[in-house]
């Protein structure tokens, strides 16, 4: 009888829990989350694309699609550099590629400390990308980067190295939502379920020994274990690291038989938010193109994949992220279109919007960090350093900006409207923020004027924007007055004579 009366004690005590607790597992719950200030202030973040996939170097972080794909696909030409590098796959599949990735040359100190020079205030790295390969010490899976592979807690090394910043938070992005029949996604099917062929049939992906990493339903694998492994990891990682944002790729549009079912996702989700809750933690999770592709509109933080679907008059809080280099993983010989230019304009039209930069690093299967991109994050980072105040925790004005460079243009091929930030932008391209508090408004100029000065329109005599008086205008980085004027036409500001040699690209003014 006793016995009886504490376990009813005890299962009193969890319904109690569950109903007090601060979010419960639906949308509308869900939705009252906000987004964190820190997120509001930190403005750029940097993870990384890094597995597996980088080992073969060849086509992108779809490889194992790809090559299963087999001939009569070869998308990206995998199939046929497999058989000509590694060999037929049933000798040679992908699970080889994890023995091989033992990434000595990975440091997570060095890693961090590259996204924190850049002006990175978030950062981390993709756990799981739709391989199904874990960067953690995880318990749900043999495949994990403590037993296999590096034969490190790779995750966690980086939460470490997050941490020693104190102005830095932690981001976790899972892909695995892909995972369940990801890597056969191009093979040949009957009613969705992919089956052998004269041509794949001696193929490991057959193998039961390998199921619970292929996921493949025609060999068996189990939508309903892949669920519960789904949700598990995600906790996992919540108890055990506490990233401070979790960002999710097209889960919605990717769930295979209903695994897992939009009840296990509000469920993870009510999960993490009332941890935070209990560790006094701010934190978020990031709704990459919401609606069909992921989650409802009114949930989370909203993002777009390097604007792509983003209106013109998107307003806060909004988020792109977008890889330094594409494809999104390392490959030999990867060639780098844009240089820091390219990545730090982007970085302040966004911010002047209400936006947030998320940029994805590809190190190479060793673990090291190409010198290209070094140059790139290290160029980021000399004009951060300079410029910072003019990002870093302030907030949108009246306007964005001001100036001819038309930011959304549509794409004929691709039948949308995108974001160019390719463009050759002029001086006369301002974007504006303003300090927390209101009293400092900083004006940025794309570009170095040829003759020397800017008009800021926006700011003329009497203007709707800014009617009362401008005390001072300086350069920022100079710390010292320039020339200006304010007439009916707007601003005047003099620039320096000479150019300012320690920064180039955009040139910002703090005016009280």
């Amino acid at each position: 009888m006793n016995n009886r009366i504490f376990v009813l004690g005890i299962a009193l005590m969890v319904s109690a829990c569950v109903t007090n607790a601060a979010f419960e597992a639906n949308w509308e719950s869900l939705s009252k989350q906000p987004i964190p200030e820190w997120m509001k202030d930190a403005k750029f973040g940097v993870y990384t694309h890094w597995s597996v996939f980088s080992v073969p170097a060849f086509g992108g972080p779809d490889y194992i699609k790809n090559v299963y794909g087999g001939a009569k696909k070869d998308a990206k030409g995998a199939y046929s550099h497999h058989l000509e590098t590694y060999g037929s796959l049933d000798k040679n599949g992908y699970i080889n590629f994890v023995d091989q990735f033992t990434a000595p040359k990975f440091n997570a100190d060095e890693w961090v400390d590259l996204m924190y020079e850049a002006g990175a205030r978030f950062g981390g790295i993709l756990l799981v990308h739709h391989d199904g390969f874990c960067l953690w010490d995880s318990e749900h899976t043999r495949w994990n980067s403590m037993d296999k592979g590096p034969k490190r807690d790779v995750y966690g090394e980086i939460a470490t190295a997050v941490r020693k910043h104190d102005d830095m938070k932690l981001l976790a992005t899972f892909h695995h939502g892909r995972t369940l029949g990801y890597a056969t996604g191009f093979m040949d099917k009957e009613k969705g379920i992919p089956v052998k062929t004269e041509e794949n049939k001696d193929w490991d992906i057959w193998n039961p020994e390998y199921q619970d990493f292929y996921w493949n339903e025609g060999a068996g694998a189990k939508p309903e274990v892949f669920a519960a492994e789904w949700e598990a990891k995600i906790k996992e990682v919540v108890d055990k690291y506490s990233p401070d944002c979790i960002w999710f790729d097209g889960l919605n549009t990717s769930i295979r038989n209903n695994a897992p079912s939009e009840q296990q996702v509000m469920d993870t989700f009510a999960y993490y938010f009332n941890e935070a809750e209990k560790k006094g933690q701010e934190v978020t999770i990031c709704n990459k193109h919401a609606g069909q592709f992921n989650f409802p509109d009114s949930f989370g933080f909203l993002c777009y994949e390097n604007g792509r679907e983003m209106a013109l008059d998107v307003k806060p809080w909004y988020l792109i992220d977008r890889a330094i280099a594409y494809p999104w993983s390392y490959v030999t010989d990867k060639k780098y279109k844009d240089g820091p230019d390219y990545h730090i304009k982007s970085l302040i039209d966004l911010v002047s919007r209400g936006g947030v930069f998320l940029l994805s690093l590809t190190p190479k299967g060793d673990g090291s960090i190409p010198d290209e991109e070094i140059a790139i994050m290290k160029g980021m980072g000399r004009w951060m350093k300079v410029n910072a105040e003019a990002i870093h925790a302030t907030r949108p004005w009246k306007i964005s900006g001001e100036g001819p460079a038309v930011m959304l243009e549509y794409n004929a091929v691709k039948k949308r409207d995108d974001w160019n930030y390719r463009q050759p932008f002029i001086a006369q391209d301002i974007r504006f923020t303003v300090s927390k508090d209101g009293k400092t408004l900083y004006a940025t100029a794309l570009n170095w004027p040829e003759n020397g000065k800017i008009v800021v329109k926006s700011l003329a005599e009497g203007s709707e924007y800014y009617p009362g008086k401008i005390g001072s205008v300086e350069m920022v980085g100079l710390n010292e007055p320039v020339k200006w004027i304010r007439t009916a036409e707007g601003l005047e500001i003099t620039f320096p004579k000479d150019k300012p040699a320690d920064w180039e690209w955009a040139y910002a003014f703090r005016i009280r």
